[in-house]
């Protein structure tokens, strides 16, 4: 069960960002880590995220501020707008005294980019096996440690066995059984658009989201400011997909986008061919535990969440710190993993309550009273969520 060289190694299923990120921080801590990752090649699909400041201390700690500079956009403001008219109703700017505020910057990412960003420093640290084609069928918990089976017949002990697979996890399913889900009622339509083919300046280098009756509409720069990815959230029945791989027609959001300002219209217009995804947005309630002795979540495996906040990636990074830093503190495993857990379930549980109330601000704009006096919901006050500093909470 150990690898040459020392402690036993620690299996994270899922090669995403989540999974390469908990890699990272735990091989920083001394750990040996096998990374199983089902795809027979890794790579990420074309599509806009973000890393609020609470997610960039953390890969600043893991040594990839340089790195993200490269590859990264800088909006210069988050700004919400009436849908018709266009006109900004709040606006927060990412300028030096945010910076100084929050200690760091907002940065915007092509999802292929970062994916290759924390590929590249995986494949980098002698501590970290990645291992392809091995899609997890089950896991067998026992006294001394975790056995995993795979699709192409592997089996494979560990100490212990970290479920950074996604929203259909398989190591969450073994938790805790099937976990109910409910449709939304939102659907969401995500396309990049050459940053030449639309106006710069009704963009503006901002995280710009326009809001309206019963949909919403997010747009921003990423890589280097050469793409604009947009991401249209919509109250549509009928499409239960839960997949961010299934392709549809940009022209199909032309109707239903025909009485919004110029610059959606020109957006959903403007799409690359190819370049446009759907997915329904399905609900889970919060888990009560992530953990057992030798078996832990984390990302959109323990806390799955809307993405009217943008914190889905940056919760999966907090986890990734923590769950190191709890390890490496705590030799008993169940411990360590139950002391995990008690550092990130209140705060998961409470961002994913405040992105769905975001979306519902959002869409009571032109709708119904709610949406009378909107000035941007939770982002007008994001303090809670970006001064949150889990490297300073758990050095080194």
């Amino acid at each position: 069960m150990t690898r040459a060289g020392g402690r036993a190694p620690i299996a994270i299923v899922g090669a995403g960002l989540g999974g390469l990120t908990a890699a990272l921080a735990l091989a920083q801590r001394g750990f040996k880590v096998d990374v199983y990752e089902q795809a027979a090649a890794l790579g990420e699909i074309g599509a806009g995220l973000h890393i609020s400041p609470n997610g960039v201390h953390v890969m600043r700690a893991l040594g990839l501020s340089d790195a993200l500079d490269v590859i990264a956009a800088r909006p210069r403001s988050i700004a919400t707008q009436h849908y018709a008219s266009g006109d900004v109703n709040f606006e927060n700017l990412f300028d030096d005294e945010f910076i100084t505020r929050f200690g760091a910057p907002f940065y915007s990412f092509h999802r292929a980019d970062l994916h290759a960003l924390l590929t590249r420093a995986a494949h980098a640290s002698d501590a970290i096996k990645i291992h392809l084609d091995h899609r997890l069928v089950d896991l067998v918990e026992l006294s001394e440690g975790v056995t995993l089976k795979f699709a192409n017949g592997t089996e494979v002990s560990a100490d212990t066995a970290v479920g950074g697979d996604g929203v259909h996890s398989i190591i969450r399913q073994r938790l805790h059984g099937d976990v109910a889900t409910e449709f939304t009622g939102h659907v969401a339509y995500r396309g990049m658009v050459a940053a030449e083919d639309i106006d710069a300046a009704s963009i503006a280098g901002r995280l710009n989201i326009w809001v309206g009756p019963g949909k919403h509409v997010v747009a921003y720069p990423v890589r280097r400011g050469e793409l604009v990815n947009y991401v249209a959230l919509i109250e549509e029945e009928g499409w239960v997909d839960e997949s961010w791989t299934v392709k549809a027609e940009a022209t199909g959001l032309k109707a239903a986008f025909e009485d919004w300002n110029d610059t959606v219209r020109t957006l959903v217009d403007r799409t690359r061919d190819g370049e446009c995804y759907k997915w329904a947005l399905l609900g889970r309630p919060p888990l009560p535990y992530w953990s057992s002795d030798h078996i832990t979540l984390l990302g959109d495996a323990a806390h799955p969440m809307v993405p009217y906040l943008a914190q889905g990636l940056v919760m999966a990074i907090e986890d990734s710190w923590v769950l190191a830093a709890a390890l490496s503190a705590e030799p008993d495993r169940a411990k360590a993993l139950k002391s995990y857990e008690q550092a990130r379930l209140k705060r998961t549980t409470r961002i994913q309550s405040a992105a769905w109330e975001q979306g519902q601000l959002n869409h009571a704009v032109g709708r119904d009273a709610r949406g009378d006096n909107f000035n941007g919901g939770k982002f007008a006050d994001p303090g809670w969520i970006y001064g949150h500093n889990v490297v300073e909470d758990f050095p080194l």
